[in-house]
């Protein structure tokens, strides 16, 4: 009989192996809300099984619960005290439990007892560091307030928060918040704010404007124009006060649009000082030979309120542009290129948003001669250790894109890696500023080599580790607006290149950065260099502003190309000097191939270099300079 009970339970053993399992649970038995609690487990075999946390009961909706992944496991706590049991749940039933007491952990936060509103806050604090725990306002002895600034206390490996005022005046809490639960809190009184600003009363329109200010200098509080007593305009000129110090100016860009406006400090969204000022009309000279011959280049001479931006352009009798250049605001020149062919033309002086200022005949004679070419280019540049090269390299999403089999960021990669390795003399000031690399959807702006003497070996590393990130965005004119801090140690003479494949999309104001820049009183030269672009418009805007910057524009559409632009953005212009007079009769730049009347000619470039060559009638003249 005992023989036939053993094997009967053997056999049900066999129809129900569950019955042949042990379950055993091992964790704390107290726990703070919302903490993440070790579970020991032991049981034969555990697929699909779960840890749960009900009420003490063990009855009811279960509160938390984890699948087994590991041994242990870890486990959430329910965010509310009180008791409970932990159960082990196989095939819908409960194999194991234990109790598990809940409470409150403990938690403190202390910060000013009043600030600015947007003022920058920094707040000490304790707490468990529970999952996504928080800092934030709250309203008085109230709730959080949805939409203020806020600190996952997680990300701060036990320091100070920094957090962000309230942009509205009055009495609020700083709060420690795990889940929905207030753990700690402390009053805080957040006061209103103003700002004063002055500026002339009246700007040309498109002309730059100087603005005096004094403010909070909050993160992100910006100087714009607004429509008088009215709000800020969208796509207005604005800049960023956190980039120069209270003793600094801000320069903006007026309309070509006459009228009333108000120039405006903005902080946390509102307008907090204003000062009026009315935009009227330019006028402008311009001035130039009545003949010049084909091939020739000649100097267009303009008076007035010359803006950036601004172009003289050179047109046949039918309308069709024969040649033109960018104004410089600051030189009240242009040098001119004639056409090759003979004629009557039209010297047009137009605004940046197309307005004709003024305009004057000139015509074009054959030349005297055949002429001949002359092609001169650089071996190094002429730096030296007081001189500084800064370069703004654009890695956001669009240089992912490929120029054939290669993308763009690695052509960009190969290309600086020559420059900082073959073109800069070492020991030159070197700086590299990189935007769309770190964050997507960002408009992040870094720098990742401070000036300091180019070591070419520590560049090419930091090159080579830089890459592009999908949807970054492209914040020209705030990269540009921080060179003023970038390569503010430089003594001697400094060159800016910013490489990019694309237009502004943070809404910067490259053209004021520039004209911020220039107006620093430094030796400055700025140029672009545009990559893969196939936007005229795009690429005349750019023209604009390398025009204003005292340097020039440069396409690449390929690695070959883009090799020579940077070699030419750096390696600054020499000028072709008539023996005779002295005078300089044309300036252009490494690689650019010039047509002259044959003879012979000083070529002056960098530092004071100088050398004799003769230009031979129907040739190309060829000189490398070191």
């Amino acid at each position: 009989m005992r023989v036939l009970t053993c094997l009967s339970f053997l056999f049900l053993l066999s129809l129900n192996p569950a019955l042949a399992q042990t379950w055993q649970i091992e964790a704390p038995g107290n726990a703070h809300i919302r903490q993440d609690i070790e579970v020991n487990w032991t049981a034969s075999e555990a697929r699909g099984d779960m840890l749960e946390i009900r009420p003490a009961s063990g009855e009811g909706r279960r509160l938390s619960y984890a699948y087994l992944q590991g041994n242990p496991q870890m486990i959430m706590v329910p965010e509310a005290p009180g008791s409970y049991v932990l159960v082990y749940v196989s095939g819908g039933e409960i194999r194991a439990s234990q109790p598990l007491s809940v409470t409150l952990p403990d938690a403190s936060i202390s910060a000013p007892a009043a600030v600015s509103a947007g003022e920058a806050v920094s707040v000490d604090w304790t707490g468990p560091v529970s999952r996504s725990d928080r800092l934030t306002f709250a309203a008085r002895d109230g709730e959080p307030i949805r939409g203020t600034s806020y600190a996952y206390v997680g990300n701060l490996r036990g320091g100070p928060a920094s957090m962000r005022a309230p942009a509205d005046a009055g009495s609020y809490d700083l709060v420690y918040v795990s889940g929905s639960t207030i753990l700690a809190r402390t009053p805080i009184e957040v006061g209103g704010i103003e700002a004063t600003l002055s500026a002339p009363t009246e700007v040309f329109q498109g002309g730059p404007v100087r603005v005096g200010w004094v403010g909070p200098e909050n993160s992100q509080d910006r100087i714009t124009f607004a429509a008088r007593d009215g709000e800020p305009l969208a796509g207005a000129s604005y800049t960023y006060v956190g980039n120069a110090g209270a003793d600094d100016n801000a320069i903006l860009t007026a309309s070509e649009t006459l009228g009333s406006y108000d120039i405006v400090y903005v902080s946390g969204g509102r307008v907090i000082g204003r000062t009026p000022i009315e935009v009227v009309a330019a006028h402008i000279d311009l001035g130039a030979p009545d003949q010049t011959r084909a091939y020739e280049q000649f100097t267009a001479i303009w008076s007035g309120t010359g803006n950036q931006g601004d172009r003289i352009d050179m047109r046949d009798a039918s309308g069709a542009l024969a040649s033109f250049r960018y104004i410089d605001p600051n030189t009240p020149n242009v040098v001119i290129g004639a056409p090759a062919e003979p004629g009557d033309y039209t010297l047009i002086y137009l605004t940046r948003g197309g307005r004709e200022m003024a305009r004057r005949a000139i015509s074009v004679l054959p030349p005297p001669a055949e002429p001949g070419q002359l092609l001169v280019e650089y071996g190094r540049a002429a730096l030296g250790p007081e001189d500084a090269v800064g370069v703004i390299l654009d890695a956001s999403g669009s240089m992912l894109q490929r120029v054939g089999t290669e993308r763009r960021i690695a052509i960009a990669r190969n290309t600086l890696t020559g420059l900082v390795n073959d073109a800069i003399p070492e020991g030159t000031g070197f700086a590299l500023r990189v935007f769309g690399h770190r964050e997507p959807d960002s408009c992040r702006t870094d720098l990742e080599i401070p000036l300091a003497p180019l070591d070419p070996a520590t560049a090419s590393g930091v090159i080579a580790g830089i890459n592009a990130m999908n949807l970054a965005r492209t914040p020209l004119g705030r990269s540009i607006e921080l060179t003023a801090s970038d390569l503010a140690g430089a003594a001697g003479k400094r060159i800016l290149i910013v490489l990019t494949d694309g237009e502004e999309t943070c809404s910067g104001d490259a053209a004021a950065a520039i004209q911020g820049l220039r107006d620093r009183g430094w030796d400055i030269r700025v140029n672009i260099v545009g990559f893969a672009i196939d936007d005229d418009a795009l690429e005349a805007e750019f023209r604009a502003w390398a025009a204003s910057g005292g340097g020039d524009y440069f396409g690449a559409a390929d690695e070959a190309e883009l090799i020579a632009a940077l070699t030419r953005a750096v390696t600054g212009p020499y000028e072709v000097v008539d023996p005779v007079s002295g005078e300089a009769i044309a300036t252009a730049r490494s690689g650019e191939l010039l047509t002259l009347a044959a003879g012979h000619y000083v070529i002056r470039w960098g530092n004071g270099g100088e050398t004799g060559v003769d230009v031979m009638a129907g040739d190309v003249t060829r000189l490398t300079l070191e």
